[in-house]
């Protein structure tokens, strides 16, 4: 019975943390609006309804977009998991589902349950852990990724922490195995993530004497890894690096700094700059602030068995920060890299948010060693105000994100009705020049319009272009600006390009919909 009510508290608790975070409606599946507002979530959704109606599981390649090469569903940020859970049901559903509100949905759920079972153990009563739970499940940089579905699985860190911090859990390998398989599947970041929380694992044993069973476990838990990664495609494909690495990094002060001026009411910020308040974000909140600088002080808890953890962190950190070191949102370092390493980090150019396993570590630590005083429901009840107090703002500005979702309508920038018409006609849909910032909101509306028609998609927004894409796509720009056109293919011109300045041989076959030129397919004969 006990047990029963707890479970209903927690699910309680996460229901009412979702409906703060953002509007129930998105979790219906056949409310898509709101993702089409040219963002990465948008995208997310995108893969995924495609790679149902591409019906290519148990595979994780996605054979609809990116036509005729395909890409993988890591890619998209697609969250391959779903893909696997969702996959065999694909041709009882109708195309043009999405599932990225339940997903959000799951991960509160996920991230308060693996909250609870981390402080539960140290606190002196149900009052105390719950609000312990409450503290270390609504982390600022869990609600701030809410434009990335996939990196909203930060409950994966603390299934990481739950296992580590139980020696006899962190001993079998096959709960390591299923923490860094889930997370192989959900997002490359937290791979990363959690495999240093491994390794603090792998070290400690290591110092208790297991070397062997550690060596062994540490080289078929990595190949089994590496096959699962193999088989999204990762390895492969000729990627090029982008030369970005850098320019996403941590803040030296970013536990205290939210670098966003209207998310803290109560600490002040630096101004944002180029994503670092995004990428960068690991502000703790005033009230987690306040029990760090307590736990410090008072030196309580069993936090000892947490600093194993410490030199994957540091590694991990010193990824995150970067060449430029970056305080009050100012540059006061710079290293210059050669051009061979930030190469090599290209994969992890998004660098900032490998700081959250320290992050959550500390925040932790901090809720552990304020349950270990006296009276310590009546801290974390005022942390916890103070915390709510201070975020307010932040999360008044999240939600307002999936505002539109309490209005059902889908398209609102291709609304002529000739477009099913047009893309249900073409045997492709393709896009001109293959940029994915000219305008994402138009690209998702019309690649939506196609997965729903179950149309392949020549050109889409992926994390990463395989060379051989890259060269078909480029091959095929020269051909239009040639005149020439697959024929079958439906292609829409994103520089806006009006009939007087296309080739001559496509201004007789150039239409203007909705403020967008496009060319028509063409039946072959």
């Amino acid at each position: 019975m006990r047990s029963a009510l707890t479970m209903a508290m927690l699910v309680a608790t996460a229901a009412a943390l979702f409906a703060a975070w953002m509007h129930p409606q998105v979790i219906d599946p056949r409310n898509v609006g709101w993702l089409l507002d040219g963002h990465d979530r948008g995208q997310s959704a995108i893969g995924l309804a495609a790679y149902l109606a591409g019906r290519a599981w148990p595979s994780l390649h996605n054979p609809i977009l990116l036509a005729p090469d395909g890409t993988s569903l890591l890619l998209t940020d697609s969250i391959p998991l779903l893909g696997l859970v969702l996959g065999p049901f694909a041709g009882w559903m109708p195309p043009g589902l999405q599932f990225v509100g339940a997903w959000l949905a799951i991960c509160v759920l996920l991230q308060v349950m693996f909250a609870w079972g981390l402080v539960r153990p140290h606190a002196p009563d149900g009052l105390a852990a719950w609000l312990g739970t409450i503290l270390l499940a609504a982390m600022p940089m869990f609600f701030n990724r809410y434009g990335h579905a996939s990196l909203c699985a930060q409950w994966l860190i603390l299934w990481a922490l739950w296992i580590y911090v139980d020696p006899g859990r962190a001993a079998r390998p096959l709960w390591w195995l299923g923490a860094l398989g889930v997370a192989a599947l959900v997002h490359s970041y937290l791979l990363l993530m959690v495999a240093s929380i491994w390794g603090g694992s792998l070290l400690r044993r290591v110092a208790q004497g297991a070397v062997a069973r550690v060596l062994t476990e540490g080289v078929v838990l990595s190949a089994l890894i590496a096959l699962l990664l193999a088989g999204q495609g990762v390895f492969g494909g000729g990627f090029a690096s982008t030369g970005t690495y850098g320019a996403f990094p941590v803040a030296i002060d970013a536990w205290w700094n939210p670098a966003n001026p209207s998310y803290s009411a109560i600490l002040p910020s630096s101004p944002e700059g180029r994503g670092r308040g995004y990428e960068g974000l690991q502000y703790l909140g005033a009230g987690l602030i306040a029990l760090v600088l307590l736990a410090l002080a008072t030196r309580r808890g069993a936090v000892q068995s947490l600093g194993w953890l410490v030199p994957g962190f540091v590694a991990l950190g010193l990824v995150a920060i970067g060449p430029q070191v970056i305080f009050w949102g100012e540059p006061v370092m710079t290293l210059a890299l050669p051009t061979w390493l930030i190469d090599a980090l290209d994969p992890v150019r998004a660098s900032g948010r490998l700081s959250w396993p320290a992050t959550y570590t500390l925040a932790y630590a901090a809720i552990i060693s304020v349950l270990a005083l006296p009276r310590a429901a009546v801290v974390l009840a005022a942390a916890a105000a103070v915390q709510v107090s201070d975020l307010a703002p932040m999360v008044a500005a999240i939600r307002a994100t999936s505002a539109r979702a309490d209005d059902r309508t889908v398209f609102s920038r291709t609304i002529d009705p000739r477009w099913p018409a047009l893309i249900a006609g073409a045997q492709r849909v393709d896009f001109t020049p293959a940029v994915p910032f000219v305008d994402l909101q138009l690209m998702e509306e019309i690649t939506w319009r196609a997965v729903q028609a179950q149309r392949p998609v020549g050109f889409t927004y992926t994390a990463r272009v395989p060379a051989g894409a890259k060269a078909r796509l480029a091959a095929a720009r020269a051909a239009f600006e040639r005149g020439i056109v697959p024929t079958g293919d439906l292609v829409i011109v994103q520089d806006g390009k009006l009939p007087a300045r296309l080739p001559p041989a496509l201004r007789r076959r150039v239409q203007r919909i909705d403020g967008v030129t496009l060319i028509a397919a063409q039946q072959g004969r």
